[in-house]
Parts: C-alpha cells; sequence; structure tokens
C-alpha cells in the first residue's frame, strides 16, 4: 500500500477529522491492514482566506514546507485537510515530486455519480470567492448556489467562533434559516467544502443532505492507496 500524507493544522480538529475518516472507511480486521499515514499537523500555516483576501501572510510558504516534510518521510501522495488552501496548489506542486490528491476534484465526481444537477456550498468566503468549487462543477454541469454576499459571514462565523474556537454552544440558528434559503433556491444537497464544516454538522447537530468533502478526501485517498482507481484526481 502506499503511504498518505496529510498536510494537516488548517485546522487541527479538521486533520483529526480527516485520518479518523480514513480510519473508519477503511475494511480491515487487525491494525495491519489500516494504510500507513504520515501526518504534519502545521497550525503554523497562515490563514488562507485572509491570504486571498489580503489581509494577511500568504499560506504558501509554510505549506512547503510541510509538503517537503512529508515527502522526506516517506509519502507517496499528499491529501490537504482544507479546502481554502488548494488555491495555493501552483506555488507548492513545482516544489515537490510527489503528486496531491485534490480534495475538490473527488466531491465534484461525488455530487456528479450522485446525480445531483444543483448543489449549495459552504464554504471560507476565501474557498467561494476564489471559485474552486463553482468552476469545476459548473463544469460538469451542475449549479453551484452559494450564500448570499450578505449571508456568507455566517458561515465564516460558524467556522472561526464555534469549531475553531472549539465553541460546543455556538448558536447556529441564523445558519440553519441560511441553510431552508439556499434549499429554497434549489440546492438539492450542500458539500460541506471546509474541513470544518462536517465538525459542524456533528457538533451542532445540523441537518440536511450533506456531500462530505472529507469523506469523500478520505474514501478517495483509500482507493489511491491501495491501487483500486485511476489517478483522474491527482495533481502533479
Amino acid at each position: 500500500m502506499k503511504t498518505i500524507g496529510i498536510m494537516g493544522g488548517m485546522g487541527p480538529m479538521a486533520t483529526v477529522d480527516l485520518m479518523k475518516k480514513i480510519i473508519l472507511a477503511t475494511p480491515a480486521s487487525k491494525d495491519q491492514e489500516h494504510i500507513p499515514m504520515l501526518v504534519d499537523n502545521n497550525s503554523q500555516i497562515p490563514d488562507r482566506t485572509k491570504a486571498i483576501m489580503g489581509q494577511g501572510a500568504s499560506p504558501a510558504p509554510e505549506m512547503v514546507k510541510t509538503a517537503k516534510r512529508l515527502m522526506m518521510a516517506g509519502a507517496d501522495f499528499i491529501i490537504i485537510a482544507c479546502n481554502t488552501a488548494h488555491y495555493f496548489l501552483p506555488e507548492i506542486l513545482p516544489q515537490i515530486s510527489i503528486p496531491v490528491l485534490s480534495i475538490i476534484d473527488v466531491t465534484t465526481n461525488s455530487a456528479l455519480e450522485k446525480g445531483f444537477k444543483s448543489v449549495g456550498l459552504l464554504a471560507t468566503t476565501g474557498t467561494v470567492s476564489t471559485g474552486l468549487y463553482q468552476k469545476k462543477l459548473e463544469a460538469r454541469g451542475i449549479q453551484c448556489i452559494t450564500p448570499p454576499t450578505d449571508k456568507q459571514h455566517l458561515i465564516d462565523d460558524m467556522i472561526y467562533q464555534g469549531v475553531k474556537a472549539n465553541n460546543e454552544n455556538y448558536d447556529t440558528r441564523a445558519v440553519k434559516e441560511l441553510l431552508a434559503e439556499m434549499q429554497n433556491a434549489g440546492a438539492e444537497a450542500f458539500i460541506l467544502g471546509c474541513t470544518e464544516v462536517p465538525v459542524a454538522v456533528s457538533m451542532y447537530k445540523l441537518q440536511g443532505e450533506f456531500i462530505d468533502a472529507t469523506d469523500e478526501l478520505a474514501k478517495a485517498a483509500i482507493r489511491f492507496a491501495k491501487e483500486e482507481e485511476a489517478n483522474d484526481t491527482l495533481i502533479a
């Protein structure tokens, strides 16, 4: 089996969630049947959304450090426990010699396979503003519905003030109203397009038809590590 390298720390809880999903989705009856993982939980990577919005340092240098550490430690390919970080991949890939499995691509493929024609996107302002998901989805004929501009902050606040702050009592009433509004606008399902959002769904018991990007990445990483699928979702 190939060894998975996880670029983590964005944030730490999301990294643990990805690891857990890989372990739970792996058919194994003993330790030796699980897939080897190397994890760099680099919590010092600067905030990706702030960088995209011109409000903070670029995360690329720290991402390169992490990618190189994983590569030198023996990872065969890398997965990133952060959707927004994928925007910076063009700066990372030329400096490493192992491929990256794209969370954006595997999640888009899942939405297509499940037959959805219109999906809502629950992600950071950074991910939404770059069009990472919109471009991929619309190229496959899937409409992407994002929160109204004046309500996008509700998702950001849940991510930063809720999950990242480990606030189990965060008030999500406004978020639930937003999901209903997006459903009324035609969203058949919601892409959990930030690795903190699946954690939020569990933590705050949000309800809906969800496509968990973290889970889709975990399952794709297992298949690739076990060489069970072609590498059309790899970026090299």
